[in-house]
C-alpha cells in the first residue's frame, strides 16, 4: 500500500516537471491529442448541399416586401389556424408554408416573421407574393475535399469559413456531401478571381456535423482504404520553398499534383505560427483556371510526402498567389 502511495507520488511530481520545465511541449501534446498521424488526402471535387436554418426566399419579385435570403421564422393569422389549429406556429421546413400556401384564399393574408441582415422583421403578405419555387431550405457549394481519416472515416474540406454576406445567420452548421465533375470554370486573371461549378455525380457520399472557421467537418459513408495515406506534418516541419497542390476535379481522372513555392510562413503577436502563403508555379495551372480560382479551397498541400495544409484563400490582388492554413490547425 505504501509503495503504491510511493508511486503514485512519483508519477505526479515527474509530470507537474514537465509541465514547469516544458509548457510549450505540454499544451502542443494536450492541444493535438486526438489528431490522427496519418491520413488519406484528398483533392477530389466536392458539392455541398448547405442546409439553412430555417426556410429561406430566394429569387424574389424586386417589388415583393419579402426579399431574397430572408430567413422565415414563424407564420400567425387565420390560416395558420384552420390549417395547424394554433395562432402561431414556427416554420419548421417548406411542407410547414406549402401547407399554408395551398391553403389560403385569394386575398386572404399571412403574417410572417422574417429574419432579415441579422435583423427581425414582420411582413403581411397574400399567396401571390410567395411562389413555392422561392423556397429553399438548401444552399449548393462548390469545394475540395482535403483529407479523410481511415479510421472513423472523419472529413475535413474547404479550409475556411463558409458565412453569407446577406445573411450570417443563414446556415445549420449541416448538411450533405456529394463527389462532382466540373461543369463550368470562369477562369482568373491577374485581379480577378474565377470559379468552378461542379455537377453532382453520385448519390450521398456523407453527411455534415459541423463548420467552423476552417472549413467543413463530416463523415464519409463509405472507406477509402485502397488510396495513399500521407503523413501529418507539424506547422514546425513547414518549409519556405518547393511543395504541391492536389487536385482531382473529375471522377474518372487521377489526382494531380501542381507544383507551388511557399514563399512566406506567417505568426501572430505571440510567435506562433498562423499560415503560409505560396505562390502557383505550374504552368498547366494556370493554362487550365487562370490562377486560383474559387472551388479550389481545401484542396491539400503536401511537402517531403508530408500533408502540411490545405489552401484557404486567394490573395486577390494577384490570383497566382494564396494562402494556406496548417493541417494540424485544421484537424482541432
Amino acid at each position: 500500500m505504501k509503495s503504491s502511495k510511493v508511486i503514485k507520488f512519483f508519477i505526479f511530481f515527474v509530470i507537474n516537471i514537465l509541465i514547469i520545465v516544458f509548457p510549450d511541449y505540454c499544451y502542443s501534446i494536450q492541444k493535438y491529442k486526438n489528431i490522427p498521424n496519418e491520413v488519406i488526402i484528398g483533392g477530389e471535387l466536392i458539392n455541398l448541399e448547405l442546409k439553412t436554418k430555417n426556410v429561406m426566399l430566394f429569387d424574389m419579385n424586386n417589388k415583393s416586401k419579402l426579399k431574397n435570403y430572408d430567413l422565415i421564422l414563424s407564420a400567425s393569422g387565420n390560416v395558420v389556424n384552420r390549417v395547424f389549429n394554433k395562432n402561431n406556429i414556427g416554420i419548421k421546413s417548406k411542407k410547414d408554408l406549402t401547407s399554408i400556401l395551398i391553403s389560403m384564399k385569394k386575398n386572404e393574408k399571412v403574417n410572417l416573421d422574417i429574419l432579415r441582415d441579422q435583423n427581425l422583421n414582420k411582413v403581411e403578405v397574400t399567396k401571390n407574393e410567395i411562389k413555392f419555387d422561392n423556397l429553399i431550405d438548401k444552399i449548393p457549394y462548390t469545394a475540395t475535399l482535403t483529407y479523410l481519416n481511415p479510421v472513423n472515416n472523419e472529413f475535413k474540406a474547404v479550409a475556411h469559413n463558409i458565412e453569407f454576406d446577406y445573411n450570417k445567420e443563414a446556415l445549420s452548421k449541416k448538411g450533405c456531401i456529394y463527389n462532382a465533375n466540373i461543369k463550368t470554370i470562369t477562369k482568373s486573371s491577374k485581379k480577378s478571381v474565377g470559379n468552378i461549378v461542379g455537377k453532382s455525380m453520385d448519390n450521398l457520399q456523407g453527411n455534415i456535423e459541423s463548420i467552423n472557421k476552417f472549413g467543413v467537418s463530416g463523415r464519409l459513408n463509405k472507406n477509402m482504404l485502397n488510396k495513399k495515406k500521407y503523413r501529418v506534418a507539424n506547422e514546425s516541419e513547414v518549409n519556405i520553398g518547393k511543395a504541391y497542390i492536389v487536385m482531382k476535379h473529375n471522377k474518372d481522372e487521377e489526382a494531380k499534383l501542381y507544383k507551388i513555392n511557399i514563399t512566406k510562413i506567417n505568426k501572430n503577436f505571440d510567435g506562433n505560427l498562423i499560415n503560409f502563403e505560396f505562390e502557383i508555379k505550374d504552368k498547366n495551372l494556370k493554362n487550365t483556371y487562370g490562377g486560383i480560382v474559387q472551388g479550389m479551397s481545401g484542396s491539400p498541400i503536401i511537402q517531403n510526402n508530408k500533408i502540411i495544409g490545405a489552401l484557404s484563400h486567394v490573395i486577390t490582388t494577384d490570383t497566382s498567389k494564396g494562402v494556406g492554413v496548417y493541417i494540424k490547425i485544421m484537424m482541432k
